[in-house]
């Protein structure tokens, strides 16, 4: 019996999300962590629509004619300075880690596929350090001028970007998304780690490669919003019943479903209590391989306050608070999602995981408490610096900015992973749509429609994709009869999407993404240069 198949019976619980099925149950749990069997994608949503040029900036320069004065010149609110050149250059110098494309300041190579960045300096936010250090690796595409969606509305632009279709309108709800289309075309499970499934993850209908994109069918689809506390809840009575009612509605349940397999009951009847022993049994199947396996202390850390080897991770250990994620429920506890999966990827296979990170929307003081403590604070309102340092943050090679630097999400991740895991596994990053390239007087940015995309990962050719900060910039700075300047956008999704489909399953981007197929018929997508993915990951 293929563990690859589905059982076809539908089920809506915390564990499936909408018409679904399980898979097969032959394996058992094993002892610790089992390898990667297959290659895997982590898409990660950054809902709101990022600043990714206050992550990724250009140099510097006196020159005011030149695209580092002038984007200094009309960001300095965003970056709560002084309208002052020396204010500028001092955060350059004291806040970014340069990097000049041609040079040899890093150590596995950089691409730059269109020729067209040579000689260029652009920083990283130094305490993106986990960031850095995957760039300096060569692990990192940073993809500039790229487009997610047609227009600046968060729902419509989320959608396209989910969908992997910037065709599709708000009336297109139902349509697959590009990563439940990936799963079904690599023959494996489409995972949520967030509370609710994205529309990233909803399979399309039929069989690869011919199935139907423009209708869902979400047999595939798995969401684990807490898997540690995944499938149906089981009854303990070594805890103290009054107090724990969730132990007497599982010793309810459990006993009622028990007792009416002995009954006879009417045909109409079996399905239900077929789903409630297959979700039982997929309960236990991963609660026992994740039992004997605990979590790792740097992922742990992520979401609640714990010491490693007597010395505490976080700085207010003491009183409970939580330590570098200010996004620790959420986003700290998704990495942990994640590397659970990953765990019992034998028993899930797994082939695309959904993650999401919102507070993205920075329209004023995007800056705000990018000097407050590293602790989850419900009541401190963060500016977007704090969630970079969330995804993003870390040490970098051997002498950090910061000595007593702590992990961010994928800097924890990739401390606890084997490193023949993490060869498997590719992420991308993006949101919705980007910032205009002039910050607002408030402190912020509003909606744009370039923006720079990510991939990251051990067999990704790192490096810059498209054109850095295009010269057509410049004048748009102070043209003030363009009330919303932008980042113009010169590569839709389609290609570098399908890229990345075709590194998790072969052949696979073009029907993942038809626009790219040869021969399509239709409105093409865009692309910067001519074959600029072709070597994307290797």
């Amino acid at each position: 019996m293929d563990r690859r198949q589905f059982l076809q019976s539908s089920l809506y619980t915390s564990l499936l999300f909408g018409a679904g099925s399980l898979p097969r149950f032959v394996n058992d749990a094993i002892a610790g962590f089992e390898p990667l069997e297959n290659r895997l994608l982590v898409n990660l949503l950054l809902e709101g629509g990022p600043d990714f040029r206050h992550l990724i900036v250009p140099e510097f320069d006196s020159n005011t004619n030149s695209f580092g004065y002038q984007y200094w010149s009309h960001r300095w609110r965003s970056h709560d300075l002084s309208e002052n050149p020396t204010s500028w250059q001092q955060r350059w110098n004291d806040d970014y880690y340069p990097i000049t494309v041609g040079a040899g300041n890093w150590t596995g190579g950089l691409a730059d596929p269109a020729n067209i960045n040579s000689g260029v300096t652009f920083g990283i936010w130094r305490e993106a350090g986990w960031l850095i250090d995957m760039f300096r690796a060569g692990n990192v595409a940073v993809v500039c001028n790229a487009v997610g969606g047609t227009n600046r509305a968060h729902d419509l632009s989320t959608l396209q970007l989910n969908q992997g279709n910037v065709l599709s309108g708000l009336n297109n709800g139902d349509r697959s998304g590009w990563g439940g289309r990936l799963a079904r075309s690599a023959g494996g499970n489409m995972i949520s780690v967030t509370n609710t499934p994205s529309g990233f993850c909803f399979g399309p209908q039929g069989l690869a490669p011919n199935y139907d994109h423009n209708a869902i069918d979400n047999r595939d689809l798995i969401a684990v919003q807490n898997s540690r506390e995944i499938g149906l809840n089981e009854y303990d009575l070594t805890q103290n019943q009054f107090y724990r009612p969730q132990d007497k509605m599982a010793r309810a349940l459990k006993n009622y479903y028990q007792g009416a397999r002995n009954e006879q009951v009417s045909e109409a009847y079996e399905k239900f209590m077929d789903h409630e022993s297959k979700v039982r049994e997929f309960g236990r199947r991963i609660r026992e391989q994740l039992a004997d396996l605990p979590e790792p202390p740097h992922i742990e850390a992520l979401h609640r306050a714990i010491s490693i080897d007597g010395v505490p991770v976080n700085p207010n250990a003491n009183n409970e608070a939580r330590r570098v994620l200010r996004n620790g429920y959420g986003f700290g506890r998704q990495i942990r999602n994640l590397y659970d999966v990953c765990a019992a990827n034998h028993i899930l296979d797994v082939r695309a995981v959904s993650m999401s990170y919102g507070g993205w929307d920075s329209h004023g003081d995007q800056r705000q408490g990018a000097n407050a403590q590293d602790v989850n604070d419900p009541d401190l309102n963060r500016g977007i610096e704090n969630g970079f340092k969330d995804i993003f943050g870390g040490r970098y090679g051997n002498t950090p900015v910061d000595g007593n630097a702590l992990h961010g999400g994928f800097s924890a991740l990739w401390a606890e992973m084997n490193s023949l895991d993490l060869d498997k596994m590719v992420i991308t990053v993006a949101g919705e749509f980007g910032r205009q390239i002039r910050d607002n007087g408030d402190g912020g940015t509003d909606h744009g429609k370039g923006n720079i995309m990510f991939v990251i990962g051990e067999r990704v050719n790192g490096g810059v994709y498209g054109e850095l900060f295009p010269e057509a910039e410049i004048d748009k700075y102070d043209d003030l009869s363009l009330n919303t300047p932008d980042i113009d956008p010169r590569t839709s999704i389609d290609p570098l999407f399908a890229s990345v489909c075709d590194w998790v399953a072969p052949n696979s981007g073009s029907v993942v993404f038809p626009r790219t197929a040869p021969g399509y018929i239709g409105e093409a997508a865009i692309i910067e240069s001519a074959g600029m993915f072709a070597s994307l990951l290797s």
